[in-house]
């Protein structure tokens, strides 16, 4: 039985603890609970606008824009940091029945002086920065995002000053009745003409936060948008495509040299001792023959070890000067077709950050168009240096050709030997036929291999020596139309900036 009575007791006293009071007085007052929700709101839409400027980039390429974002992100940082605490008094100040009501009227009064004085002393100071760092045209619409922040924090300090009073004398009323609120003493007193103008207010400041929020997102997406077409500017001006493709394509090409030399020189070292073998089988019969072949294969071996370090010392180091080489240039045509188009891309950029009039639409009009220069500039030198690699692929060929001539030798000749060793056994006048047929052939290739082989390291040092000079002589053909073309881009955005779609641009 007292088990029941006890949540009985419980039930009645949780029932109690439901029925609360409003702006700090015990009883609950019609429209507290919206004045809570728009603070709740101001205090969301801060929140919003926090997140937006926390990504405005401070560590892009442009050191300027970077401190714009600085500047920007100053002001809305203080609004923010001055906002959010107006909403959490507010929101308490709505729904509190405890009290007492001086106090929390006053916390939310002195909340919204203080955002007052910054908007009234302060904001001057970081409006002037966003001016000097961004353009007047942002700091405008900072400006008058803030007096119209002031405009609704005045009202609301009006009207919670007004209903604090009403509240008072409810609660001196009370006093007066035993303590006892009558409904008459809240209608005559907590009038809903003071709380509805309370709610007016609290609308009016919450209505000002998305301007802010879309200033803050415009910040992130402005800036974001100039590092990023700045960017595309310095990473065509680096080369870093274009000589990634050039050596890309001749390390290939070197690779292929490298282990086709090797395999060379695994052959030389495998087949010459059997060659050296195979004839000292012959009898001494063939000594006249074979005696020279000895010898020949000598000046092979030599040739042949010549020819191996001196594609390892020689072919493959000018393959190095003749990607080396052609980086350099490359880099410096680069330079000289960027050099016009750079203030270009700056000035598109600094527009589009200062947020003019027209920054939207000439960006969209203009981006297109500097791109098409990046590009058109790209791929002129690109398409020189695929000339200039169709000839290194050539003249790899021909080196290759050399290598697989003397791998082809090598190949045949133990071969060849055996089998006139075999004749030798049962047939000397055959064996002798072989093996001087083999003599004669064998005779020419140390001769013919270097003398190709000087002939085409002759070559490969022309191809270094006048590489700068083809390249050049291919991208002269159009440089001169890039500096005219900048300097036309320049002034049509600079018409397109004051006049946009009214320009004859």
């Amino acid at each position: 039985m007292r088990t029941c009575w006890r949540t009985v007791l419980a039930f009645a006293l949780l029932g109690c603890h439901v029925v609360r009071g409003d702006f700090g007085i015990p009883p609950a007052i019609d429209g507290a609970t919206a004045i809570q929700q728009y603070a709740t709101n101001v205090i969301n839409q801060a929140s919003e606008v926090e997140n937006s400027y926390g990504n405005i980039p401070l560590d892009g390429p442009v050191p300027a824009f970077n401190e714009a974002g600085e500047a920007l992100k100053a002001v809305y940082q203080r609004l923010v940091d001055l906002l959010n605490p107006i909403g959490q008094s507010l929101r308490t100040l709505a729904v509190n029945d405890v009290g007492p009501v001086e106090t929390l009227f006053g916390d939310t009064d002195s909340k919204i002086a203080t955002m007052q004085t910054f908007i009234t002393n302060a904001s001057p100071a970081l409006l002037a920065t966003v001016q000097a760092k961004v353009s007047v045209n942002v700091r405008n619409e900072l400006f008058d995002i803030l007096t119209s922040i002031n405009g609704s924090l005045g009202s609301l300090k009006s009207s919670l000053t007004a209903l604090r009073t009403g509240v008072i004398n409810a609660r001196t009323a009370a006093a007066s009745n035993g303590g006892v609120y009558t409904s008459s003493n809240i209608q005559n007193n907590v009038k809903s003409t003071l709380v509805f103008s309370v709610q007016t207010a609290a609308t009016r400041l919450q209505a000002n936060l998305p301007s802010a929020m879309y200033s803050a997102q415009e910040s992130v997406r402005t800036i974001t948008e100039a590092n990023q077409f700045v960017e595309t500017g310095v990473r065509v001006a680096s080369g870093d495509s274009v000589n990634e493709l050039w050596e890309s394509e001749l390390l290939r090409d070197y690779q292929r040299i490298v282990d086709f030399n090797g395999e060379l020189e695994a052959l030389v070292n495998s087949e010459l001792p059997l060659v050296t073998d195979r004839l000292g089988m012959f009898a001494a019969d063939f000594g006249v023959l074979v005696g020279p072949l000895g010898t020949q294969y000598g000046e092979v071996s030599s040739v042949f070890g010549q020819i191996v370090a001196g594609t390892e010392l020689n072919v493959l180091n000018g393959y190095k000067t003749l990607t080396k080489t052609a980086t350099g240039f490359i880099a410096e045509l680069l330079v000289q077709f960027f050099q016009p188009i750079e203030p270009v891309i700056r000035r598109l950029a600094e527009i589009l950050v200062q947020r003019t009039p027209y920054a939207d639409y000439c960006y969209a009009t203009f981006y297109p168009k500097v791109l098409q220069y990046l590009l058109s500039g790209e791929m002129t030198v690109s398409s020189c240096l695929d000339i200039e690699l169709g000839r290194a692929k050539a003249l790899m060929e021909a080196l290759l050709e050399v290598i697989y001539e003397l791998q082809f030798f090598l190949e045949d000749t133990n071969e060849y030997l055996h089998i006139c060793y075999r004749l030798s056994l049962f047939d000397e006048q055959l064996a002798s036929e072989c093996l001087q047929e083999h003599s004669d052939f064998s005779e020419v290739i140390p001769c013919t291999a270097i003398k190709e082989y000087a002939v085409l390291l002759q070559l490969l040092c022309k191809e270094v020596d006048s590489i700068r000079f083809r390249l050049w002589a291919c991208m002269s053909r159009d440089a001169p139309d890039y500096p005219i073309l900048a300097s036309q881009l320049l002034t049509d955005i600079e018409t397109c900036r004051i006049s946009g779609p009214f320009s004859p641009v």
